[in-house]
């Protein structure tokens, strides 16, 4: 049976090479790949369940056939969904799933020294770090978790194509969110209306739950919706992730209950918000180290007296995301050593800390950025009440040589769908 691939099978030897040279790199003579995303990405694994019962992806710097050890209950999903031929299996509370990996490296790689493992990654628990060490000794364990997450950070034309449908999900999302709320309903019930309108749209399943806090809750900026009802003039701050073959879009929003016009100092807090999210994107181009994306934003918050930094950082990459994050390692930040390369893409935001009626605001885009040579989308005008950013960022483009689409991220101002007001 032909694997179910999210890309064009081609894309997937160059993947391999590049992991195995990386390996190279690191002077390991095998490699035990844990992470769902790494796998995901080299080979089409597809499975939530990596990041709950430990699933291996092992292989060399050499070209030997890779070999995948997974939990035998899920062998038909390994089957259906990876190129890998050689698949095995340990039965859970039977077998020793660290002594299966360890036997396989040995096979593959005898009298190994050094044994790459992506130990900072969600799937390795510390304890079973330590069971697999143990079993590995004498050879030392080398974390390569960073060195396979930089090889995911510059997406392909069909990886860019599965982002923008992520982003459609995000976008029906946030347009359930300004249809649904009104005073009266719950939290909960309104994250139902969102969930399903991004399920309808196609979404996969989510990377972390809806963030929503409203009211007095705004406060909590990673707030997950509960049983408080909406009220007039209440600001709700809703954060998603539409998903399409696992690549994750970030979509966000800050906008007012119908009924009441929102407080003068939330106006004004999503005002500041706003100027330091645009300020960001006249730096962006390739090359840039990402520091200098987040300077102009923090010289307008130091002006406006709110501050010296974000309450988050400025901006992360996104990409292939499963249970509990959808973030790639790209940083944009002032201490970031990252540099911005064609065919990153990243989600910029502004969390302004609490101040002027103690309530956070929050404004969002997301990005890609790709040099003019490359391939081109599609510039549309801004909708109005649509949910995401529609309009490429031509200046910055103009001036830089590059292409900055923001197609997939929250809309700078953000109003309600069905006759709500607008924060900004």
């Amino acid at each position: 049976m032909k694997p179910d691939l999210p890309v064009p099978q081609s894309e997937f030897p160059p993947r391999m090479a590049a992991a195995r040279a990386a390996l190279a790199d690191l002077a390991a003579d095998v490699a035990i790949l844990m992470a769902p995303e790494v796998q995901y990405w080299l080979c089409g694994y597809d499975t939530f369940l990596g990041a709950q019962l430990p699933q291996a992806l092992i292989l060399t710097p050499g070209r030997d056939e890779p070999v995948l050890a997974v939990w035998d209950a899920d062998v038909a999903i390994a089957r259906e969904t990876s190129l890998v031929r050689d698949i095995r299996t340990y039965r859970f509370g039977v077998d020793d799933p660290a002594a299966l990996f360890a036997r396989i490296a040995r096979e593959m790689a005898p009298g190994a020294k050094r044994v790459a493992l992506d130990l900072s990654s969600q799937a390795v628990s510390h304890g079973f770090g330590r069971t697999l060490e143990a079993t590995l000794a004498p050879a030392e364990l080398v974390d390569c978790t960073e060195a396979m997450a930089r090889l995911r950070a510059i997406k392909s034309p069909a990886e860019l194509d599965l982002m923008r449908k992520a982003g459609g999900h995000a976008r029906a999302g946030l347009a359930a969110a300004r249809e649904h709320a009104r005073p009266g309903i719950t939290e909960t019930e309104l994250a139902a209306e969102i969930e399903y309108a991004m399920r309808r749209s196609g979404s996969d399943y989510f990377s972390l739950p809806t963030e929503m806090t409203t009211g007095p809750r705004s406060l909590l900026v990673h707030g997950t919706p509960g049983r408080r009802l909406l009220e007039p003039g209440d600001l709700i701050h809703v954060e998603i992730g539409g998903v399409e073959r696992r690549y994750n879009c970030v979509g966000m929003q800050s906008f007012a209950v119908p009924g009441a016009p929102p407080k003068p100092a939330a106006k004004d807090l999503y005002a500041a918000a706003l100027r330091c999210l645009r300020a960001g994107p006249d730096a962006l181009r390739p090359g840039v180290p990402t520091p200098e994306v987040e300077a102009p934003a923090l010289e307008i918050l130091r002006a406006e007296g709110l501050g010296d930094g974000f309450k988050m950082r400025f901006g992360y990459g996104v990409g292939i995301g499963y249970p509990p994050s959808w973030l790639e390692p790209l940083k944009i930040t002032r201490t970031s050593t990252d540099l911005l390369h064609p065919g990153t893409t990243f989600v910029m935001h502004a969390c302004l800390p609490a101040g002027r009626g103690r309530t956070h605001r929050r404004a969002g885009r997301r990005h890609l950025c790709h040099d003019r040579s490359g391939p081109r989308t599609a510039v549309r005008r801004r909708r109005r009440g649509a949910g995401t950013e529609l309009i490429s960022l031509a200046r910055a483009a103009r001036r830089a040589s590059t292409r900055v689409d923001t197609r997939w991220a929250g809309r700078e101002r953000t109003g309600h769908g069905a006759g709500g007001d607008e924060v900004g």
